[in-house]
């Protein structure tokens, strides 16, 4: 449990101590290496998920019993060719995993320290930890947003193509490069919002269509028996963080456009398929969305005092949020197959 709590400290100390200039971003980088051996060393953590990959990583090769997409069996045949083990295969991903997200929160968040601390209080583990391949094809759209910015459509479809090899939802992604560069007004965001509200009755006619060539049908059908509902409460912050968003965004630049446009389609989602929290999934893809908007939003609170009083308010709810989650996933349990810890 020390480790937990000690990575938590680690970033909330960079956040309330560091004033966020170009040197100390680079600083940043520090806690990044903690972080990724602290992911990449864990044993035994991670849920069902965890030993199901253990697993995987065991057989021989091209051996795919799950019908994992064809990247993941290449890329765990290609470690294993090189006699890399599944420990060391966890770590190499987390180093690969920490910084791809560190150069990204640099290029968009206003306070990266902050976002990081964002990320590891609600999404982190979930991604790390768990979903690992999803996760891979999660990244590969992160780093295909700036794509968008530069016009380079066949970049961005490559990339996204590359996803899906990793994991068939990231179909969804092949759209945006049209959507997220557009600039909505609030009447427009109204729309769709009600928009989402007509299609929620009609949700789960998602699992009667038919896509045989994608090898998605029988995924969908399998899926179709899974009545969960979304959380309430992620759908009330989710809800809450978008209506203040909206309120208070001007002047964006492009990059802080598409994560607010990635902040409305995520919202989008959410009230379309709320009584279908498997279909919820797709909004993986959208979280950085809300880790590099958050700060944002901070920024434009220009009376220093108020500032202040929210960043606190902030910090105490991260916290707890930390502590919920750590709980949740089992993290509490979390051990190192390193020999000096």
């Amino acid at each position: 449990m020390i480790f937990v709590l000690g990575i938590y400290t680690l970033f909330l100390f960079y956040t309330l101590l560091f004033s966020e200039d170009s040197y100390e971003r680079f600083l940043l980088i520090f806690p990044v290496l903690i972080l990724s051996i602290y992911t990449g060393t864990r044993m035994n953590v991670g849920g069902y998920d965890y030993h199901v990959y253990k697993y995987f990583y065991s057989l021989p090769q091209s051996q795919n019993p799950y019908g994992y997409e064809v990247l993941f069996v290449i890329l765990r045949d290609t470690f294993k060719m090189l006699g890399i083990n599944y420990n060391i295969f966890l770590l190499i991903l987390s180093f690969i995993f920490n910084f791809t997200i560190y150069k990204l929160l640099i290029k968009y968040s206003e306070l990266p320290a902050f976002s990081f601390l964002i990320y590891i209080s609600t999404f982190y583990y979930w991604h790390n930890f768990t979903i690992i391949r999803n996760y891979i094809s999660i990244l590969l759209f992160w780093i295909s947003l700036k794509y968008i910015l530069e016009k380079k459509p066949f970049h961005y479809f490559g990339l996204i193509t590359l996803a899906f090899l990793f994991h068939k939802t990231s179909f969804i992604l092949y759209p945006l490069y049209f959507i997220l560069n557009l600039k909505l007004n609030k009447k427009t965001i109204l729309g769709i919002l009600s928009l989402a509200l007509i299609i929620n009755p009609f949700s789960y006619l998602i699992f009667k269509i038919n896509i045989t060539f994608l090898g998605l049908s029988e995924r969908l059908n399998r899926y179709s028996y899974i009545i969960e509902h979304g959380n309430f409460y992620e759908f009330l912050e989710l809800s809450i963080f978008v209506l203040a968003l909206i309120f208070v965004s001007s002047n964006l630049t492009e990059e802080q456009n598409i994560m607010f446009n990635i902040n409305i389609l995520a919202l989008f989602i959410f009230i379309a398929f709320y009584r279908f929290a498997i279909v919820l999934r797709f909004l993986e893809f959208f979280r950085i969305g809300i880790i590099t908007m958050i700060p944002y939003l901070l920024t434009k609170i220009r009376n220093k005092n108020t500032r202040c009083i929210t960043f606190s308010i902030f910090c105490l709810y991260l916290t707890w949020k930390y502590y919920d989650t750590v709980f949740a996933y089992a993290i509490h349990h979390y051990t190192t197959w390193l020999p000096f810890l």
